[in-house]
C-alpha cells in the first residue's frame, strides 16, 4: 500500500516497540509522520493504525483498563487510562447465531452420507449374495439397554461406537463455547497493540436467577446467575428499565402476581414493577389483573430458560481470571452501568444501543474499584460526547471452514412429455422413498398415483421409461479464500465479503456484489481471515 500522508494518520496512533510489544498510544500525528518519513518506524497495521518503532525505547507503559459489555451478537469494548481518558473504543459483531444453522447443515450432510453409503452396501450385499441369513440378525450392545437390541439388516455393520462417547468435564454447548472464546479472543486481539493491565466485566446484565443466598461474594456468582443485584426488586427494576410494565411510568410499587398468602413466590417470575395508579387498578379491576398476567407470561417465556450469554458469563469470568489474575479482574453490574450512562447524559435507544458507551461506563467503574473510590468522583471531570469516540467496528468471520460438501443434490426421476410441440424431460419425483419433510412426491408416491390412474401394469411400463439422475455432490475447494480476508485493490484496503463466478470476482463486505466487485486477479491478498477483523 502507498505511504501515508499526514492527513491519513488518525488522531490516535497505536505503537509497538522494537520487540513487538505494545506501548502507549499517541496523539502526536506530526511526530508519527516524521518517524515514518525518517525510517525510524514502520507501519505495522493500517486498521487500527499502528506503527512499530525501529529503535530501542525505554518500554515504560501506563496501566490501562479494558471495559467489556458482553453480548451474544454485539460486544462493546473500551480501553481507558487511569484518568478516564479513552484510548480505544470498539464494537464487535459476532457470528454466534450462525452456529446452530451450520451444525444443522453439518448434521444433514453427515446423515445423507451415512444413509447413502449404507444403502449402497445393502444393495451390493443383496446382489453378490453376502447378505445375512434370513435378512436379519439382532445384536445386543453394551449400555444400549438390557432388553434392547439393534437390528442389522442385509449386512453385518461395524461395531457401534456411540455408546462410548462421553462429554468432558466443563463441557459447554457449541454456541456458548464459541461465545466464550470470542470474548477471550477479543482481549487477546486488543492486547496486541495496547498494554492492557486490567479488565472489568459486566457479569449480571442477562443473568437472572434466584436470590436465595444474598451473601454470595466474588466468584460465587457462578452458583447463581443473578448475582450482582442488590435484591430481587433491584433485579426487577433493571429488567423493566425502571418503567411500569403496563403504562411506562416510573416504578413505584412491586406487585406479586400470585399473592404470597396464596403460595406465590418472592422471585422475579412472580414480581412486576408497577406505578402507583396501575398497582391500584390491578388490585381492583379483574381485567387489569388478567392483562398483567398475560404480560408476565410473555416475560417469563423470554427469561424462563438460560440464554446463551447467561450460560457463558461464568466461564468468561473464569477464563479472564486465568488471563489477568484476581487482582486485575474487576466486575461491574447492569444497574451501575445504567446509572453511570445517565449521569454522563448518554441516551440508549432501540436503534442505537451504544454498546461501546456501556463498555466505557464499565471501565470507569473498574477504575473506581481499583482506586478504592466511589464512581461519582470521576464523573465531574469527564465531559465526553458520543462524537468524541473513535469507534472501530470489528466483524467476526470464520477462520477455518473444513466443510467439504458445498451442495447436495437429490436423486431425481424425469419423464418425457410434449410441451409446445417439443419433447422435454419433466421432473416427476425425487428419491426412491420420501425423506424427512420432503415436499414433492417420491418415486414410491408417484408409482402409487399412477397405479390409481392407469393400473399397475401400465404404471410399471411408465416407471421403466423414467430417466433416473443419481444424487450427487459438489465440493468446496480446500484452497479457497474465505470471507474476512483483507485484500488490496488500487491501493485501497477492503475486507472480503465473498466471491462471484467461482472466484473470478471479489466483492467487499457490506457492499452489494452486483454493484461493487473487483477482478480477483487484480486484487492482492494482504491477510487471510483472522476471525475478528477490523472493518474501518
Amino acid at each position: 500500500m502507498r505511504k501515508p500522508k499526514i492527513t491519513d494518520i488518525p488522531d490516535i496512533t497505536y505503537v509497538l516497540g522494537l520487540d513487538g510489544r505494545p506501548r502507549m498510544s499517541t496523539t502526536r500525528r506530526m511526530h508519527v509522520f516524521h518517524l515514518l518519513k525518517k525510517g525510524k518506524a514502520r507501519i505495522a497495521r493500517h486498521v487500527p493504525f499502528t506503527i512499530q518503532l525501529l529503535y530501542k525505547d525505554t518500554g515504560v507503559v501506563q496501566p490501562l483498563m479494558l471495559g467489556i459489555d458482553p453480548g451474544r451478537t454485539n460486544i462493546g469494548a473500551t480501553v481507558v487510562r487511569e484518568d478516564g481518558k479513552v484510548v480505544f473504543t470498539g464494537e464487535v459483531h459476532t457470528r454466534n447465531r450462525q452456529i446452530p444453522k451450520l451444525m444443522k447443515k453439518r448434521r444433514a450432510n453427515r446423515r445423507a452420507s451415512r444413509t447413502g453409503l449404507r444403502k449402497v452396501r445393502q444393495r451390493l450385499a443383496k446382489r453378490y449374495g453376502t447378505a445375512v441369513k434370513d435378512n436379519e440378525i439382532k445384536r445386543h450392545l453394551p449400555h444400549y439397554g438390557e432388553n434392547k437390541y439393534v437390528v442389522c439388516k442385509y449386512i453385518r455393520n461395524k461395531e457401534a461406537r456411540f455408546c462410548n462417547r462421553k462429554r468432558p468435564k466443563g463441557w459447554l454447548m457449541p454456541t456458548a463455547e464459541q461465545l466464550v472464546r470470542t470474548h477471550i479472543n477479543l482481549v487477546h486481539k486488543l492486547q496486541k497493540f495496547l498494554p492492557i493491565t486490567d479488565v472489568c466485566l459486566e457479569i449480571n446484565r442477562f443473568a437472572f436467577a434466584s436470590m436465595e443466598n444474598p451473601d454470595m461474594e466474588g466468584v460465587d456468582f457462578q452458583n447463581g446467575p443473578l448475582k450482582g443485584f442488590d435484591d430481587v426488586k433491584d433485579a426487577v427494576w433493571h429488567r423493566q428499565n425502571g418503567i411500569c410494565l403496563l403504562c411506562k411510568k416510573d416504578i413505584m410499587h412491586y406487585h406479586h402476581v400470585v399473592p404470597q398468602h396464596e403460595g406465590g413466590s418472592d422471585t422475579m417470575p412472580n414480581i412486576a414493577g408497577l406505578c402507583e395508579e396501575c398497582h391500584s387498578d390491578v388490585h381492583q379491576n379483574p381485567k387489569e389483573k388478567t392483562r398483567l398476567s398475560d404480560v408476565m407470561e410473555g416475560i417469563n417465556k423470554k427469561y424462563g430458560a438460560l440464554s446463551v450469554l447467561n450460560q457463558s458469563i461464568p466461564y468468561i469470568y473464569k477464563r479472564l481470571l486465568e488471563e489477568v489474575g484476581k487482582d486485575h479482574l474487576h466486575v461491574s453490574f447492569g444497574n451501575i452501568t445504567y446509572k453511570t450512562r445517565n449521569a454522563l447524559q448518554f441516551i440508549k435507544t432501540k436503534d442505537n444501543q451504544i454498546h461501546y458507551i456501556d463498555a466505557y461506563c464499565i471501565a470507569l467503574h473498574g477504575l473506581s474499584q481499583k482506586k478504592g473510590t466511589k464512581l461519582p468522583v470521576f464523573l465531574p471531570d469527564i465531559a465526553v460526547r458520543e462524537q468524541d469516540f473513535q469507534l472501530h467496528v470489528i466483524q467476526q468471520f470464520r477462520r477455518h471452514d473444513r466443510q467439504r460438501v458445498k451442495a447436495q443434490f437429490e436423486r431425481t426421476y424425469k419423464q418425457q412429455v410434449i410441451e409446445n410441440g417439443k419433447l422435454k424431460w419433466k421432473e416427476v419425483a425425487k428419491n426412491r422413498k420420501s425423506r424427512f419433510e420432503q415436499k414433492g412426491p417420491s418415486l414410491q408416491d408417484w408409482f402409487k398415483e399412477q397405479c390409481d390412474l392407469v393400473g399397475e401394469k401400465e404404471a410399471r411400463r411408465r416407471m421403466s421409461a423414467l430417466k433416473a439422475i443419481e444424487s450427487r455432490r459438489s465440493y468446496n475447494d480446500k484452497k479457497r479464500i474465505l470471507s474476512g480476508a483483507v485484500f488490496e485493490y488500487e491501493e485501497k484496503r477492503y475486507v472480503l465479503g465473498g466471491q462471484k463466478n467461482n472466484g473470478v470476482y471479489f466483492y467487499p463486505y457490506g457492499e452489494n456484489p452486483d454493484k461493487t466487485h473487483f477482478q480477483a486477479k487484480k486484487c492482492t491478498i494482504l491477510k487471510q481471515s483472522g476471525g475478528l477483523v477490523f472493518l474501518d
